[in-house]
């Protein structure tokens, strides 16, 4: 067995489990649908319990951040419209990084709406390199990507209105990750509301690696991408994925309890820590699939 089919072998029996755990939501995305709610002045929830959604009002137009997974277009817009929005209104939509579970509505919002889209460079580079990568057309056989309107460089700060985005590059998910801030208030205080954009450590195994035509210092990235934000005074913890801030815990929280439960000052840090460990584990589980290799 040659290096790349060993490699190849472990990222399909990968792809099969993560399949297999979420037959249900691919099979029918409204299984996994929640209602729209606030987070602070003109930041609201739209996403679903897979993968997350924002919406910010500039004031002269709607922002989303990511777009969620293909084939869950009907949940983005009925999210938008419960939230008290129209989606035609939708000017921009900034893309945390280039996967297609945050991406997947974006091309059926700049066709019925016109909508903008945003993406680093580096990702949209990647992606004009190998587009084969980025869809699962065996999943989607109808879905492509996108066409970007902007591509974003390290430090730009993205505006709309009287809000201001600054994107920060943090590789390591995707070559193109932006970790994104911008200020928001809730009664009368202002906070700064930030995002590490892209923190599935799968991605930084060996097996996805390989398959994605990625650096083997990905992991190494991640981590450098980490303390590059780690300071971030972060106290509106938006995240990624559900699970990265424990969003719906926090909803349930003030359902029951009231009050804000994402004005939490200790979330940020207490998130990138756990991440660096899980980081620092990948890189010693990668170094002993490289040696389990060498031994067949």
């Amino acid at each position: 067995m040659t290096r790349e089919e060993y490699l190849m072998e472990k990222f399909a029996a990968k792809q099969q489990a993560y399949g297999a755990s979420k037959k249900a939501f691919f099979e029918n995305p409204s299984t996994e649908r929640i209602d729209p709610f606030k987070i602070a002045d003109r930041l609201y929830y739209v996403g679903d319990k897979m993968v997350c959604i924002h919406l910010i009002d500039s004031g002269d137009g709607l922002i989303l951040i990511d777009s969620g997974f293909i084939g869950a277009t009907h949940l983005l817009v009925n999210s938008i419209w419960r939230a008290g929005f129209d989606p035609k209104n939708v000017k921009w939509i900034i893309h945390s990084h280039g996967h297609s579970d945050h991406f997947g509505a974006s091309d059926e919002f700049s066709i019925m709406y016109g909508t903008k889209l945003a993406i680093s460079r580096a990702d949209a580079d990647a992606m004009r390199r190998n587009p084969e990568l980025f869809v699962n057309k065996t999943r989607y056989p109808f879905a492509k990507i996108p066409e970007f309107d902007l591509e974003i460089e390290d430090g730009d700060v993205f505006e709309l209105g009287d809000v201001k985005i600054r994107c920060v590059l943090t590789p390591g998910h995707s070559d193109g990750v932006l970790s994104l801030f911008f200020e928001v208030t809730d009664n009368g205080k202002k906070y700064l509301a930030g995002m590490f954009g892209g923190a599935g450590v799968n991605a930084i195994t060996l097996p996805y690696i390989f398959r994605n035509k990625r650096s083997e210092n990905s992991a190494n990235d991640m981590l450098e991408s980490i303390e590059k934000i780690w300071n971030e005074p972060v106290v509106v913890h938006l995240g990624n994925h559900p699970y990265n801030n424990h969003t719906l815990e926090k909803r349930e929280k003030q359902l029951k309890e009231g009050g804000n439960h994402f004005i939490a000052p200790d979330s940020w840090k207490n998130y990138l820590g756990e991440m660096k460990e899980k980081i620092k584990k990948i890189i010693e589980d990668n170094e002993k699939m490289k040696k389990e290799f060498e031994q067949i």
